[in-house]
C-alpha cells in the first residue's frame, strides 16, 4: 500500500510540475494539517486526500530542486572540443577568402595592364601613321621615320604627332593673295608651304610664314602669291631657339627606372618602362607610358618599284633593290601581364614569326619565367612617305 501511494504521489508531483492544477472533489483545503505527535517522515496519506488533494508544496519544491541538481552541465572538455571545431571551420573560411582575395587582386592587375596597353598602343599607332605629315622631302625633319633595332628606339618626324592642339592642322593656298582654304590653323601661328606635287619646301627654310585670321585665314607675312598658289600650308611647332625643327620629333624607347626605387613592386627584374618624348627643340624630357616592358622591337617593310615587299631591320631598306620606299612598320612588344606565380613560362618568346627567319627572339631568365607575359604586335601603314 505504501509503495503504491508513493508512486501515485510521484505521478501527482509530475503533473503538478507540468502545470496541472489538482483539486479535491470534496473541497479539501489546500494545506491539510499534519497529524501531531511523532509521525514518520513519510506517513501514508488517507485515501480521500490521495484521490483528490493537492500535493504538499514543500514536496513539490524538493522535487524541483532534485530535478535541477540532476541536470548535467557542460564540461571543460566539451567546451574545448567545441572551440577546436569552431577554430577549424573559421580557419577554412579564412583560407578560402584569402585565396579568393588574391585571385581577385591578380585579375584586377591584369585588367589594369590590359587597359594600360590599349591606352599606350593606340596613340603609338596613330603617331607612327602620321610620320612624314607636313614634312618636306629634304631638310632637318627627314627622314620621316628612323629606328634603331638594337636599342629599341623609334623616331618619328611629323607636324601632327605633338601635344599641341593645333598639331596636324593644314590648308592650301587658293589664290595669288595667299588666301587659305580653311581657318583651322590658329591666328598668329607659324607655317611652312610645301609643294603639292614634289613635296619640296617652298617657303624659306628657317623663315616660316605667319598665318592671320583677322577676317579670313591668309598668309600675312612672307606671302609669295604666284609661288604659293595651289600648294599646301602646314602648321609647325615653331620656336626661335637655335637648332629648333620645323616639325615634332617624337621618340619612343625603353628606359631604366631612375631611381631604381621608382620601379613598381609587381614588375619582374630586367623589365623597363616604355617612354615617349615629343618636341621641336630637343630639350623635352622622356615621359613614362607603360611599366614592366621586357622587349620593344621593330621591322620595316619596303616596297620597290615592282611592288615587291621586303622586311628589314632598318629604315634605309638595306639590301632591297628597285628603288625601295618605306611603307610599313611592324611594332612588337613583350610586356608583363600579372604578378609572380608558381608555374614557369616558356624560356623564349618570338616576335614577328610571320616574317620567317627575320623574327626577334626574347630570352627570359629563370626568374622572369615565373611571370606571365603578353606579346603585342601591330603593323602600321605609313601614309605620308614617298
Amino acid at each position: 500500500m505504501i509503495t503504491d501511494t508513493r508512486c501515485r504521489i510521484k505521478r501527482i508531483n509530475m503533473m503538478h510540475d507540468t502545470g496541472y492544477m489538482i483539486q479535491d472533489k470534496e473541497n479539501t483545503p489546500l494545506n491539510p494539517p499534519l497529524p501531531r505527535g511523532n509521525t514518520p517522515l513519510n506517513p501514508p496519506l488517507p485515501r480521500g486526500e490521495l484521490k483528490g488533494g493537492i500535493v504538499n508544496r514543500a514536496s513539490c519544491i524538493m522535487n524541483r530542486a532534485s530535478c535541477i541538481l540532476n541536470r548535467a552541465g557542460t564540461t571543460l572538455v566539451e567546451l574545448m572540443v567545441t572551440l577546436a571545431i569552431f577554430s577549424i571551420i573559421m580557419g577554412m573560411m579564412y583560407s578560402v577568402y584569402n585565396a579568393f582575395l588574391k585571385a581577385a587582386t591578380a585579375e584586377r592587375k591584369v585588367a589594369k595592364t590590359e587597359m594600360d596597353v590599349f591606352a599606350v598602343s593606340w596613340p603609338l599607332i596613330k603617331e607612327i601613321q602620321t610620320a612624314g605629315f607636313g614634312i618636306p622631302s629634304t631638310g632637318t625633319c627627314t627622314p620621316a621615320v628612323t629606328g634603331a633595332v638594337a636599342s629599341g628606339e623609334l623616331v618619328i618626324h611629323s607636324t601632327a604627332s605633338g601635344d599641341d592642339s593645333a598639331a596636324g592642322t593644314y590648308a592650301y593656298v587658293t589664290g595669288t593673295t595667299c588666301m587659305l582654304s580653311t581657318t583651322d590653323i590658329p591666328m598668329g601661328s607659324k607655317a611652312v608651304v610645301i609643294s603639292s606635287t614634289t613635296k619640296k619646301q617652298l617657303s624659306p627654310a628657317g623663315s616660316p610664314v605667319t598665318v592671320s585670321t583677322s577676317t579670313s585665314s591668309y598668309i600675312s607675312t612672307g606671302c609669295e602669291g604666284t609661288l604659293y598658289q595651289n600648294n599646301m600650308v602646314y602648321w609647325i611647332p615653331w620656336t626661335s631657339q637655335a637648332g629648333a625643327l620645323e616639325c615634332y620629333r617624337t621618340t619612343y624607347t625603353m628606359r631604366d627606372y631612375d631611381p631604381a626605387s621608382s620601379k613598381p613592386a609587381m614588375c619582374a627584374s630586367g623589365t623597363k618602362k616604355l617612354s615617349r618624348k615629343a618636341d621641336a627643340s630637343g630639350s623635352a624630357d622622356f615621359r613614362p607610358m607603360l611599366d614592366c616592358v621586357r622587349a620593344l622591337a621593330y621591322r620595316f617593310g619596303c616596297i620597290n618599284d615592282s611592288g615587291n615587299l621586303t622586311w628589314h631591320s632598318d629604315t634605309a631598306c638595306t639590301g632591297a633593290t628597285g628603288s625601295p620606299v618605306l611603307k610599313l612598320v611592324k611594332v612588337g612588344m613583350v610586356m608583363q601581364s600579372g604578378t609572380r606565380r608558381d608555374s614557369q613560362s616558356p624560356q623564349t618568346i618570338n616576335l614577328f614569326e610571320d616574317l620567317g627567319g627575320n623574327w626577334t627572339t626574347v630570352n627570359l631568365t629563370d626568374e622572369q619565367r615565373y611571370y606571365k607575359w603578353r606579346e603585342l604586335e601591330y603593323t602600321v601603314t605609313l601614309r605620308n612617305t614617298q
